[in-house]
C-alpha cells in the first residue's frame, strides 16, 4: 500500500511556460466574444461596486421576469464583480478589455494544475493540457463569469495545502486558508475546500493537529460574511443561496436516477479529454462492456424522453458511459493507492459530482468545472501504468481533446454573438418608426445588448404595454412567459444563424450547458435551427400583472 504522494518533479521552466503560452494561444480567438448568460448580472453588479463599493448588491435588476432586489437575483457572492469593477475602471465595460483580464484566472488555473500534478504524477504537462482541452474548461474560461476564477484559487489552494500540511509549513497553511476564503467570497461551491481538505488533513497526519487551527480563518471570513449581507439587505446571502438551491430542487420533481443519468452525460462531455485516453485506460474486456453499457443508457434516456432524435440518443450513451469512465478513473485510483493524495482526489471529483448532480439547483457544466484538474491529475496517474507509453501516443487523444473542446467553445462563442447581432436588427425592424415603446422578453446576454440598444425590459407584474408598443421575444431564452392571446400581431422574426452542426444550449438537439432544463448534454451534435426573435406589435392596452397571470 502506497503512504505517500509522489514527490514533487523538479520545476520545468519550458514546460510552464508552454502550458501558459499554449492556454494564451487557444483563448485569444475568442477575446471579442459577445456577453452572455450571467454575465449581464455580473456587469450591473460591477457598475454598483464602482459608485457603492461597500453595497454591492444594493439595487434592484429585472433578471425573473419582474423587478428584484439585486440580493434576491444574484445567487453567488461579489469577488468575481470587483475584478470586473477594478477592470472596467481601467479599461471601460467592453467585451475585449474583460475577456483578456480573465485571461489571468485561466492561465492562472492551468499552471496551478501543473504545480499539482509535479506532485502527484509523473506526467504534470500532461495533467495541464487535459484540463485545458476539456470542454467545460475552454468553454467557461471564453466568459466573464465567476468560475473561472474559482478553479484557480481552488487549484493553488490545494497545492499550497499539500505544501504545507506535511510539515512546518505555517506560511504554506496561510496562503492556502486565504486561497480558500477567495474561493468561497467568488463563487458559494468554493466552501467545500473547507471539508476537502479538512479530510485530507486527518488521513495526511493521522490525527487532527494544529494545522486544523489554519481551517477557522475561512470559517471566520464565511461567518462575517452572512452577517455583514444579513446586515445590508435583511437576509444573509449564504443561507439564501443555499435555500434558493434547495426550494428549486424540491420543486423540479426530477427523479434521483434521471438526474444521475444526466449527471453521468455531463461529468462526460465536461471531461471528455479522460474519454479519448480509454484505450489507455482499460483492458478490451472492459472497453467491451462500457459499449453494451452505453446501450443502455442510450435505451434508458429514450424511454424517459430525455432527448427526441436518435442522435441524441446515441450522444447520451456515449456521454453517460464517458461519464463513468471518469468516476471509473477515481474509484481505481483509490483502490490501487489507498494514500492521502487518492482519497484527496477521490473527494475531490466524488463531491463535485454529487453536488452538481443531486445539490445544485440545476446540472450544469460550470458547476463540475473545479473537478476539472482532479481529473485530468487521475488520468496522467492511470497512464503510470504503461510505463513504454510515449508522449507521441499521447498527443492524439489530446489533439481530439483539443479539437472537439474548441469546437464547442466557437459553437458558444456564436451563440453569445446571436444576441450581440440581433439587438441593434430588432431595433432597427420594430422602432425605427420612433413610435411606442419597444419591449423585450428574456434575459442572459440579449438582455445587456437590448438595453443598450434602447429598449425596456418588460416587467410581467409592473409594465403597462399600450397599443402600438412592440415586443421582442427570443425564442432561445430564460424566465418567458406567453403573452395574452389575442393581443398581438407578429410584426416579423430576426433569425440570426449559429454553428449548424453543434451547440451548448439548444433544446432541439439536447444541448444545456448552462442548464439541463435545456438538455441532458452539455454539448451536443445534430441540426442546430438558427437563433430567433420574434417581434409582435401590441393590439390593445395589457394593464400591469396580466401577463404574470
Amino acid at each position: 500500500m502506497t503512504t505517500a504522494a509522489h514527490a514533487p518533479a523538479p520545476a520545468g521552466r519550458r514546460e510552464i511556460f508552454l502550458a501558459a503560452a499554449v492556454t494564451l494561444l487557444v483563448l485569444l480567438p475568442f477575446a471579442g466574444k459577445a456577453f452572455h448568460i450571467d454575465d449581464t448580472l455580473f456587469l450591473k453588479a460591477a457598475r454598483q461596486i464602482r459608485v457603492h463599493p461597500l453595497d454591492f448588491y444594493g439595487f434592484s435588476a429585472n433578471w425573473f421576469g419582474t423587478e428584484l432586489s439585486m440580493w434576491q437575483v444574484m445567487k453567488n457572492p461579489p469577488l468575481a464583480a470587483y475584478f470586473i469593477a477594478l477592470v472596467t475602471a481601467i479599461a471601460g465595460e467592453t467585451e475585449t478589455a474583460l475577456h483578456l483580464a480573465f485571461l489571468l484566472p485561466a492561465v492562472a488555473a492551468i499552471l496551478g494544475t501543473y504545480v499539482l500534478a509535479r506532485r502527484l504524477c509523473s506526467y504534470p504537462l500532461l495533467a495541464a493540457m487535459a484540463t485545458l482541452f476539456c470542454p467545460a474548461f475552454l468553454v467557461s474560461s471564453t466568459n466573464v463569469m465567476c468560475d473561472t476564477l474559482l478553479l484557480a484559487f481552488w487549484v493553488w489552494a490545494v497545492e499550497l495545502w499539500l505544501r504545507g500540511i506535511g510539515g512546518d509549513g505555517f506560511r504554506e497553511l496561510t496562503g492556502s486558508v486565504l486561497l480558500m476564503s477567495l474561493a468561497a467570497l467568488t463563487k458559494y461551491f468554493g466552501m467545500a475546500l473547507l471539508p476537502l481538505l479538512f479530510a485530507h488533513g486527518i488521513v495526511r497526519t493521522r490525527r487532527i493537529g494544529t494545522w486544523a487551527l489554519s481551517l477557522i480563518l475561512p470559517v471566520l471570513v464565511l461567518t462575517g460574511y452572512q452577517t455583514w449581507t444579513m446586515s445590508l439587505y435583511g437576509e444573509g446571502l449564504l443561507a439564501d443561496a443555499a435555500t434558493y438551491a434547495i426550494l428549486f430542487r424540491f420543486h423540479s420533481g426530477v427523479l434521483v436516477f434521471t438526474k444521475a443519468l444526466v449527471g453521468l452525460c455531463f461529468a462526460g462531455g465536461c471531461f471528455a479529454s479522460a474519454a479519448f485516453f480509454a484505450p489507455w485506460l482499460w483492458s478490451r474486456r472492459a472497453l467491451v462492456a462500457a459499449a453494451v453499457a452505453a446501450l443502455v443508457a442510450g435505451g434508458i434516456a429514450a424511454a424517459a424522453r430525455l432527448v427526441a432524435q436518435w442522435g441524441g440518443i446515441a450522444q447520451v450513451g456515449v456521454f453517460a458511459i464517458a461519464g463513468a469512465n471518469v468516476l471509473a478513473l477515481t474509484w481505481a485510483d483509490y483502490r490501487r493507492r489507498r494514500d492521502a493524495s487518492s482519497v484527496l482526489l477521490l473527494l475531490w471529483v466524488a463531491g463535485t459530482f454529487t453536488f452538481a448532480v443531486f445539490l445544485n439547483w440545476t446540472v450544469n457544466a460550470r458547476t463540475f468545472l473545479p473537478a476539472a484538474p482532479a481529473v485530468a491529475i487521475l488520468l496522467a496517474r492511470r497512464l503510470e501504468l504503461h510505463p513504454s507509453l510515449s508522449r507521441a501516443t499521447t498527443v492524439i487523444p489530446l489533439a481530439a481533446a483539443a479539437v472537439l473542446s474548441f469546437a464547442a467553445a466557437w459553437a458558444d462563442f456564436g451563440l453569445a454573438g446571436a444576441a450581440r447581432e440581433a439587438a441593434p436588427r430588432i431595433v432597427a425592424e420594430a422602432g425605427g418608426d420612433g413610435s411606442g415603446t419597444l419591449w423585450f422578453e428574456g434575459h442572459w446576454g440579449f438582455q445587456r445588448y437590448m438595453e443598450q440598444a434602447g429598449a425596456r425590459p418588460l416587467d410581467f407584474r409592473r409594465s403597462r404595454v399600450l397599443p402600438g408598443d412592440r415586443i421582442a421575444v427570443p425564442l432561445n431564452n430564460t424566465n418567458l412567459l406567453p403573452l395574452p392571446a389575442q393581443s398581438f400581431a407578429p410584426r416579423s422574426v430576426v433569425g440570426v444563424p449559429v454553428l449548424p452542426f453543434l451547440s451548448t444550449l439548444s433544446p432541439a438537439v439536447g444541448a444545456g450547458f448552462y442548464t439541463d432544463i435545456w438538455g441532458p448534454l452539455p454539448f451536443a451534435f445534430g441540426a442546430v435551427p438558427p437563433e430567433r426573435y420574434a417581434v409582435v406589435e401590441v393590439l390593445r392596452e395589457i394593464p400591469p400583472g396580466e401577463i404574470a397571470r
